[in-house]
């Protein structure tokens, strides 16, 4: 009966649209921040601990400890239908879909060119970087750059992986030109040029396996190079400190290129950026004080048996002890030799922890770059590029042994450099192994197993290793529970695990998108 009055107001009040938004640097700042935060989102679906534990486990690196039958994803018995599948997705594209609204409404704003750009890059980069983890474990994927403004438009086919990539590398390109380093000055959550640059020559790596085409090694070969001699980075002389700083809430401008900022505890409900990741993995500890930790996730004696005597990486990753009773307080005890099994990850411990303590929650930052990884990748690239290792390539990965062992990284070392003479095979051979050294648990290997088109014989010969070297029962207090436990996941691996499903509700929504194979 009062259809024709206009009582509706229809500006919103309780919220923002974006034809009221984007008006100025503020704006515009808060907006980039809101696609940043989607890197940690407090759902626990991207680096707060999905991509960071979940996703690149297991492997033969780490595995998921004790006799755990839940339905989960590093153990491969899940479904379509798995809830993490579905989580990280949306939380990706969310990013992308922030992205793409900051990107279409930036020119609006009141706001210098510079800072136009600046932001502009940094949006680029940020959904290139979404696309690119969404390729990696979920293969063709589509591909979105444009907001969607409806909840109609649910229906998108997939993008080839190669046209992906492609756009990925094209954004990167892109953002790299746009990016002003003084943004990003004393500050690792933002990201600078050469963090842009680092990134697109893993992206580049990864395309070179993925798609198989070497011609890619070139430009991760060009990239790498690049950050090398621009001389801003160097190793840090200690190799544990590097991962206390990430603990410490402590910047180290010089090690690291890029990393996942996150809030000490989730007491706030105005932020989106709670860590979990630290209280699932460390060594396992009741002690609510000072460092609470599940002990979820171990070693591998596969990796354990990598590391060589001397080499100061080997007991700072893995732990050579154990809390007795799991309790902290109580003191600890020394492993004996030959337990090689079931040894806590101990990257990160808690007890470095400033700030706020929350049991569940922490603030230790996620590595996404570091300097280490530049020095390999362009080892890599630049053996491959030739056909064989050179003085470069030898220098790259011989500075990364030589502060593995606690020596100067820029004087030769006969206890630590690789032998000369090797081929582009048996370099490679080094080049793969000293990843997994230096890089343990930090979520990237995995994807270079696939990229690498290693991880399905990996798995494989992991079953043969396990029944021949891992011991038949469980070894209490120790994070092993026997022989069968630790074979589960590798014998759940099939072929369909090389990439994620499509999430059912995904499918149920998207008529366009079909299923990934086997799932």
């Amino acid at each position: 009966m009062v259809s024709c009055n206009d009582y509706l107001e229809t500006k919103p009040k309780s919220f923002v649209t974006p034809e009221f938004y984007y008006r100025n640097e503020s704006e515009l700042t808060a907006a980039l921040m809101g696609v940043y935060s989607e890197l940690g989102n407090t759902n626990e679906s991207t680096y707060s601990r999905f991509l960071s534990l979940e996703a690149p486990s297991s492997n033969d690196e780490q595995l998921r400890r004790g006799a755990n039958t839940a339905i989960i994803a590093d153990l491969y018995n899940t479904s379509a239908s798995y809830d993490n599948f579905f989580n990280c997705w949306t939380t990706l594209y969310s990013g992308i879909q922030r992205a793409n609204l900051l990107l279409k409404n930036i020119d609006k704003a009141v706001a210098s060119q510079s800072i136009k750009d600046n932001i502009r890059g940094e949006a680029l980069f940020l959904r290139a970087y979404y696309h690119f983890i969404l390729v990696g474990y979920w293969g063709d994927v589509p591909l979105k750059l444009a907001s969607t403004n409806s909840v109609n438009h649910v229906n998108v086919a997939k993008t080839s992986s190669s046209e992906v990539y492609s756009k990925i590398m094209e954004d990167m390109a892109l953002a790299f030109n746009l990016v002003d380093d003084s943004f990003a000055l004393g500050n690792v959550g933002r990201v600078s040029k050469n963090a842009i640059s680092g990134i697109l020559a893993r992206v580049y790596l990864h395309a070179a396996g993925r798609l198989k085409n070497p011609s890619f090694y070139n430009q991760a070969r060009s990239l790498t190079q690049e950050i090398i001699q621009s001389d801003k980075y160097s190793l840090n002389p200690d190799y544990k400190q590097i991962f206390i700083n990430h603990t410490a809430n402590i910047y180290d401008l010089k090690e690291s290129l890029w990393e996942v900022e996150f809030f000490f505890d989730n007491s706030s409900s105005s932020s989106n950026e709670h860590e979990r990741f630290g209280s699932t993995i460390g060594i396992r500890n009741r002690d609510n004080k000072t460092g609470f930790a599940q002990g979820n996730y171990t070693a591998t004696g596969l990796l354990f048996d990598l590391y060589r005597e001397g080499d100061k990486r080997r007991d700072w990753n893995i732990a050579p002890f154990y809390y007795l009773d799991n309790d902290k307080n109580n003191g600890t005890a020394e492993y004996l030799p030959n337990y090689k099994w079931g040894r806590y990850v101990a990257k990160w411990r808690r007890e470095y922890q400033t700030g706020v303590y929350n049991k569940n929650f922490g603030g230790v930052n996620w590595p996404l770059l570091r300097y280490a990884d530049v020095l390999l990748m362009f080892a890599e690239a630049e053996n491959e590029v030739n056909n064989g290792p050179t003085a470069d390539a030898y220098n790259a990965i011989n500075q990364v042994r030589r502060r593995a062992y606690g020596f100067p990284v820029n004087q030769a070392n006969t206890i630590t450099d690789l032998p000369p003479g090797l081929n582009k095979d048996t370099f490679f051979k080094w080049v793969k192994d000293e990843r997994s050294r230096e890089l343990a648990f930090e979520g990237l290997r995995k994807l270079d197993l696939l990229r690498w088109g290693l991880l399905e014989s990996t798995m494989q010969e992991m079953i043969t290793i396990i029944n021949s070297t891992a011991p038949g029962g469980s070894q209490n207090p120790l994070g092993y529970s026997g022989r069968d436990a630790t074979l589960r996941p590798y014998q759940n691996f099939t072929s369909r695990d090389v990439v994620f499903p499509i999430p059912t509700q995904e499918m149920s929504l998207n008529r366009l998108i079909t299923q990934n194979t086997g799932w």
